[in-house]
């Protein structure tokens, strides 16, 4: 009787994980202890603007052991009809799938086209969905809205773990932190997830060959009002310790790794206690442990996916990033030529810091990269006129301008702004200055894509 009443438990189980998890999210055995569970595998949607976070999710599932060893699959996004086939064969494989997307505020359309093929094509039950990364966080209401079954709020190092671990038992993730989900028509929020230690995870995974740029700082104390960096990670800066990232380094190195890169949002701040001041030993640790494993010429800093902030520019600095580094081109936040934006964005550096920095890049034989920002709310011809003075200042110089239009992104306090707009007489001029090699970026597609997210969303919630 008591075997008879497992079997019933474990079968009414199985349907009840393929319909709706939400609706009870604290199934457990229903005998007291746990029972035979179906296999449950993750998927990953990728495409070319989340490959750094998903690399950095699988290697925090791999670093945690009650999911080192859940079989994870990588599908490309860039085709709805071959991720629906793909996803359909592997309904057939594992009795529940949890199916993972990372995106920004730029891919919100996509994202959501890509869910609504899967929930049409995909019939059969055992299908969860999940939403993770800057814009999920930013507004976890409004991407539940879009019809994601959970979204990962913040981090995920350690949520993805915890979701993906419950899940597979069919316990409770209402007491998971760092999470929101739909329970009976209302949005619940668990309470928020403290920062990750960093030196806990692996920033990639070297068995599922999922590699990328290790991370060595999170978090910013600058809270630029167009920037969710400060609003999702923190303003305390946290460091990845140069044991860690030395040990990643060699990995990486030993399964094909030619070049080495780090993602810092400011790689000048490494080691840094309050994340504004240079720490010059921290830095030159780093970079001696690393470029005695890479290679003196395979080993970037200051350059892409990282960048520099201008004030953190000094002789000093260059000289360590040209003694261990190939580095080439330095990376600097500038935004706007006029400080009244530069205040007005909580920028935290003056106009004239970030001309120093060029001339002292320059000065140094290197190239100076450096970020503007265009259609920045209260904009006026004036500030615009200021950043073409500068633009021309520094150009004349030898900097290059890597261009970008302004995005309102959720969570952030321009939020509920209006996408940038480059004026046609502004389009014009970073045309010559493209023509001339002085102006590069994808201004125009990000122009594109803020206004389609924020018709899609305004259309949505209407």
């Amino acid at each position: 009787m008591a075997f008879s009443h497992a079997i019933t438990c474990i079968l009414h189980r199985f349907a009840l994980r393929g319909k709706a998890f939400m609706q009870n999210p604290g199934i457990i055995s229903c005998i007291g202890y746990d029972v035979f569970m179906p296999e449950t595998a993750v998927i990953f949607v990728t495409g070319n603007n989340n490959k750094y976070s998903i690399a950095a999710l699988v290697g925090a599932l791999e670093s945690t052991p009650a999911t080192a060893a859940v079989p994870v699959h990588f599908l490309p996004g860039k085709n709805a009809s071959r991720l629906c086939d793909s996803l359909r064969l592997l309904t057939g494989t594992y009795e529940q799938l949890l199916v993972c997307f990372s995106f920004a505020t730029i891919g919100i359309v996509a994202a959501h086209a890509l869910l609504m093929a899967l929930r049409a094509q995909i019939t059969s039950g055992g299908v969860v969905y999940i939403a993770g990364g800057p814009h999920p966080t930013g507004d976890p209401e409004g991407t539940l809205g879009l019809g994601f079954d959970i979204v990962v709020v913040g981090e995920g190092e350690e949520t993805l773990p915890e979701l993906v671990t419950a899940l597979s038992r069919a316990a409770r993730i209402d007491e998971i932190k760092g999470i929101s989900l739909k329970r009976n028509g209302e949005v619940l929020k668990t309470a928020k997830r403290p920062p990750a230690d960093l030196d806990r995870f692996a920033p990639f995974s070297v068995a599922r060959n999922r590699l990328s740029p290790i991370e060595i700082s999170r978090g910013c104390p600058f809270a630029c009002r167009f920037c969710q960096t400060s609003y999702i990670f923190g303003a305390r800066m946290r460091h990845r310790s140069i044991d860690e990232i030395v040990k990643h380094i060699a990995l990486s190195k030993a399964n094909g790794t030619r070049d080495f890169r780090f993602i810092s949002p400011n790689a000048l701040a490494y080691g840094s206690a309050d994340g504004r001041s240079v720490n010059f030993e921290a830095i030159e640790g780093l970079l001696k442990a690393a470029s005695a494993i890479t290679g003196h010429e395979h080993l970037f800093f200051g350059s892409f996916p990282s960048e520099v902030r201008p004030e953190a520019v000094s002789k000093e600095a260059l000289e360590l990033i040209m003694t261990y580094a190939a580095t080439k081109m330095v990376v600097i936040g500038a935004q706007s030529g006029s400080q009244r934006m530069l205040d007005s964005l909580n920028r935290g550096h003056t106009v004239n810091d970030v001309s120093k920095a060029v001339v002292l890049i320059l000065e140094a034989g290197l190239t100076a990269s450096v970020d503007f920002i265009f259609g920045l709310p209260g904009e006026t011809d004036d500030d615009k006129q200021l950043s073409k003075e500068m633009i021309e200042r520094l150009t004349a110089l030898g900097a290059r301008v890597h261009s970008h239009t302004f995005i309102p992104l959720p969570g952030t306090p321009l939020a509920m702004s209006a996408a940038g707009v480059v004026d046609e007489e502004l389009a014009r001029y970073l045309s010559r200055l493209a023509n001339k090699g002085l102006q590069f970026g994808q201004w125009k597609k990000q122009q594109r894509l803020a206004e389609e997210s924020i018709s899609f969303r305004s259309g949505f919630s209407s």
